[in-house]
């Protein structure tokens, strides 16, 4: 065995045991402080906390916070431009309609002690919808103690998190969630410039200079190994059966693609096995399922939503590598030997890009 493949096994190798030594996680979310929505068939009722400067209360007395003397004394000039304030920072939509906001006002303060707060719960309620609801969207840029959103449907609660642009798009029905995480999933290997980066040096690994079918059969195997990986990897962390770090995973799925492209460059993409794509696609998948949880999409059919997440990610995947076998046979047919250097130019740009994303990602 040379010293460049007991190079590129020890790396695969430490990718598993980072798997191995994931530490099993239950979910339990707590959900006070969250934005809480209860669709009814006329209408949606909400509430939230929300941060006390942004509704217009005033700390009079100057501690950072507003107690309850505080919240009552201003509570009749807040709530005069409460709903206005709650459409400035908040959107909903009922399956693509969008519903206005049309009363508001803050929750009923308690008797007794009551302690000083940055937050105030504040209670409000759309206009009506069509009746039966397949999908919410929520818009909210308020600042909150959580980015947790609860929606009390037909079918039970459905939970999830504002996404990294404050929105949230939740499924209530099966076609909905087909449809969105489907796309979801299309869109996220598109915008995933790792993971594309991965899957292009790979096929070059195996193809070589020279499309076949044979090697177009190797590409095949590996990449519905390494999707078995993925698709493994990212149920376990999306239903947090496993969970790890992301300054974990982010540089190993830099250094695998590293590893490609040094076994492309050495032309010793046939040493690549199927177990080494699988393991590869393990870490990959927790690399979508930490990026799925920040897309702010949630549904009752989970089972459902993550088939459809798979599904677009291993579409958009396959159109990747065909796409570069393409690219690969033309090139060869138009430029003969000098296809060569077509090869070293992609895997060396991105064995060095990925290597630039791990030195960043350990220094960060």
């Amino acid at each position: 065995m040379t010293r460049w493949l007991a190079s590129t096994l020890v790396t695969f190798g430490c990718a598993g045991a980072i798997l191995a030594g994931a530490v099993p996680a239950l979910a339990h979310d707590d959900t006070s402080g969250a934005i809480v929505l209860d669709v009814t068939d006329q209408r949606v009722l909400g509430t939230a906390q929300v941060s006390f400067a942004e509704l217009g209360y005033q700390d009079t007395s100057g501690d950072g916070l507003v107690g309850a003397d505080e919240l009552r004394a201003q509570e009749a000039n807040v709530t005069t431009s409460l709903v206005k304030v709650l459409r400035e920072h908040a959107a909903l939509e009922v399956d693509g309609q969008k519903v206005d906001i049309i009363g508001a006002g803050p929750a009923p303060i308690g008797e007794g002690q009551v302690p000083a707060t940055k937050y105030v719960e504040i209670i409000f309620a759309t206009g009506p919808h069509d009746g039966d609801v397949s999908r919410v969207d929520l818009s909210w840029s308020f600042t909150s103690p959580t980015d947790q959103v609860v929606l009390s449907g037909p079918n039970g609660p459905v939970t999830g998190r504002l996404g990294d642009d404050s929105t949230m798009s939740i499924s209530l029905d099966a076609a909905s969630t087909v449809r969105s995480f489907f796309l979801t999933g299309l869109d996220h290997v598109r915008s995933g410039l790792d993971h594309m980066l991965f899957l292009v040096v790979l096929t070059f690994a195996v193809v070589g200079s020279t499309v076949s079918r044979t090697t177009t059969w190797r590409v095949v195997k590996l990449v519905t190994a390494f999707t078995i990986g993925h698709a493994t990897s990212l149920c376990l962390a999306y239903f947090d059966i496993v969970s790890i770090p992301p300054q974990w995973v982010e540089p190993a799925i830099s250094l695998s693609i590293v590893a490609a492209a040094v076994l492309a460059l050495r032309g010793r993409g046939e040493t690549i096995r199927p177990w080494i794509a699988a393991t590869v696609g393990l870490v990959h998948g927790l690399g979508f399922a930490s990026s799925l949880g920040g897309l702010g999409l949630a549904t009752t059919h989970e089972v459902g939503a993550l088939a459809a997440f798979n599904i677009g990610i291993d579409v958009a995947q396959t159109a990747v590598v065909l796409l570069v076998i393409l690219g690969i046979w033309i090139s060869g047919r138009m430029l003969a030997e000098r296809h060569q250097w077509v090869r070293m130019a992609v895997c060396s740009g991105a064995g060095l890009v990925g290597l630039g994303w791990t030195a960043s990602l350990l220094a960060a």
